[in-house]
Order: C-alpha cells, then sequence, then structure tokens
C-alpha cells in the first residue's frame, strides 16, 4: 500500500467491498477531473476573449478598408472622366 493511500482517510466507504488503494485512485481521479475541467474552461475563455479582440480589429478593419475603397473608386472614376473629356475634345 502507498504512503500517500494510508494517509487517505477511508471512513467515507464503511463497508470493505475494494481495497483502500482503489478508493485512493478513484480519489486522484477526481481531483485530476477537477483540474482538467478548470483548465478547459480556462481555456474557453481565454478563446472567448481572443475571439472578440479579433472580431472588433476585423470590424475596424472593414470600416477601414470600406472608406480606403470608397476613395480609390472615386479618384478612378474621376481619372477616368477626366481622360475621357480630354479623348473627346482632341478627337472633337
Amino acid at each position: 500500500m502507498s504512503e500517500e493511500a494510508r494517509r487517505e482517510p477511508a471512513q467515507e466507504f464503511p463497508y470493505r467491498v475494494a481495497s483502500p488503494e482503489f478508493f485512493f485512485l478513484l480519489q486522484r481521479i477526481d481531483r485530476l477531473d477537477e483540474k482538467l475541467t478548470a483548465e478547459i474552461a480556462a481555456v474557453r475563455q481565454e478563446i472567448r476573449t481572443t475571439e472578440m479582440a479579433l472580431r472588433g480589429e476585423i470590424a475596424a478593419l472593414r470600416k477601414e478598408v470600406s472608406g480606403t475603397l470608397r476613395w480609390v473608386i472615386g479618384l478612378v472614376l474621376t481619372t477616368l472622366g477626366l481622360v475621357l473629356g480630354v479623348a473627346l475634345k482632341v478627337w472633337f
């Protein structure tokens, strides 16, 4: 029997259906499960936080690109209008 198993109280189980080592291992598994569940929750929260930050940055980039795209389209149309105006004056 391991030292840790001897130190763990086994009074919770009045009938000796299984050995104290078995109950010790069950308690260890339960503690490890709690730790793993807490780690998973922490990672999920971190993913949510990162996702929200990325969504905010994407929205800001879309707004910036939209404004820049409108400016570029306006510039292209103005240039096209000037070129057509000059070409029409030269031909006629």
